[in-house]
């Protein structure tokens, strides 16, 4: 990671004309992005940016499939799920019918509860890795210049469509091990479990169905 001070010397430019460089870049590819939609930035993501380590930053919530590749967020009813399809979420969400999440661990949980939150760790692996793809190409994103929420999520995005245009194009990192692993040690370890909050009978009727039809020990 190195300071736009360093690229410009690089460069033999101005600090201001890399700056503007990269806004250019990221403007003109935002407009591909309008084009064929590649990935589209959250547009009801703005009520806190206190992260739960206490310090200000843009949370960037994402949907990825087994590819790795970011996908359009989903807003409420506008996405139809299939044959009784979900995503798969951490501790950070709700339990509903199209978002499955994991057993809160009390020290008594049951086989099968065990079974069923190792299987839906196992799943979660892509947006882990995913995330970690995305911070370790583009280490810029731990440390944007600059306060302007506009640019600040106009980068990001960039970074975001670049990632899947990297993915497309089978360019991938030699380290992507280094990186997952320093992304999770960033995060920590998170236990998965079930949202505390009253939730839907047939979210909970779900889970409970996926759980009993899943083999165990394999």
């Amino acid at each position: 990671m190195e300071s736009f001070r360093s690229v410009a010397c690089r460069f033999n430019v101005s600090k201001s004309t890399s700056w503007d460089v990269l806004k250019k870049t990221s403007r003109r590819l935002l407009e591909v992005n309008r084009l064929y939609g590649i990935i589209r930035w959250p547009t009801e993501h703005k009520d806190s940016y206190l992260n739960r380590k206490k310090f200000h930053s843009v949370l960037l919530q994402g949907v990825c499939n087994e590819k790795k590749l970011f996908l359009d967020q989903i807003r409420n009813r506008e996405v139809i799920f299939y044959n009784d399809g979900h995503l798969v979420g951490d501790l950070a969400y709700k339990l509903t019918p199209t978002l499955m999440v994991g057993f809160k661990n009390f020290g008594n949980m049951t086989e099968p509860e065990i079974n069923f939150n190792k299987r839906l760790s196992m799943c979660r692996i892509d947006i882990e890795n995913a995330f970690a793809l995305l911070k370790g190409r583009f280490r810029r994103l731990k440390f944007i210049e600059t306060i302007r929420l506009d640019l600040i999520s106009a980068f990001i995005v960039t970074a975001a469509i670049l990632h899947n245009a990297c993915i497309l194009n089978n360019d991938l990192p030699y380290d992507l091990v280094n990186v997952v692993e320093e992304m999770q040690a960033e995060r920590g370890n998170d236990i998965l479990q079930v949202n505390n909050d009253v939730v839907e009978n047939n979210a909970q009727q779900k889970g409970l169905n996926i759980m009993h039809n899943l083999p165990i020990g394999r």
